[in-house]
């Protein structure tokens, strides 16, 4: 019994081995494939107006109706993602209504730049209360044909009363030439282009929020959804960016 278990023992440990191998042959010839979004020399702002990179990924800076507001990508954000994540951010804020805020996330050389977007929302205290997956309308390369679609609730102080506020958070993924609502889709695509081709495609997480009152969240995602279709375009590269 213990020759058994021994045999199983080394069997396992060779399995792993080979793969992390496997893996480490496959990293140290993989080719960074391009962008799907467009990245400028615009600096990107920190907390405090701190100067934290370089570049950024390319946001709109006019949107019908709506002023444009800068926002800063917080330390915590800095020190968790890795060193060569590309970030783009602005809020939108209209004379009247609620504002919506635009968020592109993009990936270098190390996959962890992009995780699951439950995450993010849940980090700071929301919650997701619905979720569905939804085609989506719109002319043009850089418009998503599905997104998902979050909705939002989350409990504070208003006036020194607890209050429930809701949010609608809709986001898709982009590389060079796919794109996809789904996290288990990209990563699949990921994989296979890796271990096939030898290339990592960068991927691009970008997403749109609006706060709104409980209740209030199909009017909220109608009004998000017109954002989405003023603003996907500026995010566009000379690659075509199609569905597979």
């Amino acid at each position: 019994m213990k020759n058994r278990v021994s045999v199983l023992t080394v069997l396992a440990l060779l399995i792993i081995g080979t793969g992390w191998w496997v893996v480490g042959q496959i990293s140290s010839r993989q080719v960074l494939d391009s962008p799907g979004v467009r990245v400028t020399n615009v600096p990107l702002v920190g907390e405090e107006g701190r100067l934290v990179r370089t570049n950024s990924v390319a946001m709109p800076p006019q949107l019908p109706g709506y002023r444009y507001q800068a926002e800063p990508v917080t330390d915590i954000e800095l020190a968790s993602l890795p060193s060569d994540t590309v970030f783009g951010r602005a809020r939108y804020v209209p004379a009247s209504g609620p504002w919506a805020q635009v968020n592109v996330v993009l990936m270098g050389t190390d996959r962890t730049s992009i995780h699951r977007p439950e995450y993010c929302l849940t980090g700071v205290g929301w919650k997701v209360v619905s979720q569905q997956t939804l085609p989506f309308e719109g002319q043009g390369r850089m418009i998503p044909k599905e997104v998902q679609r979050f909705d939002c609730r989350l409990r504070t102080q208003i006036d020194g009363q607890p209050t429930d506020v809701a949010g609608v958070y809709v986001f898709w993924f982009v590389s060079r030439d796919k794109q996809t609502a789904s996290h288990w889709q990209r990563q699949w695509w990921m994989v296979r282009d890796l271990v096939t081709r030898g290339v990592l495609q960068r991927w691009a997480y970008i997403s749109f929020f609006m706060p709104c009152t409980p209740g209030t969240e199909d009017a909220a995602y109608d009004r998000l959804s017109q954002v989405i279709r003023e603003t996907a375009p500026y995010f566009e590269v000379t690659s075509d960016v199609v569905s597979q």
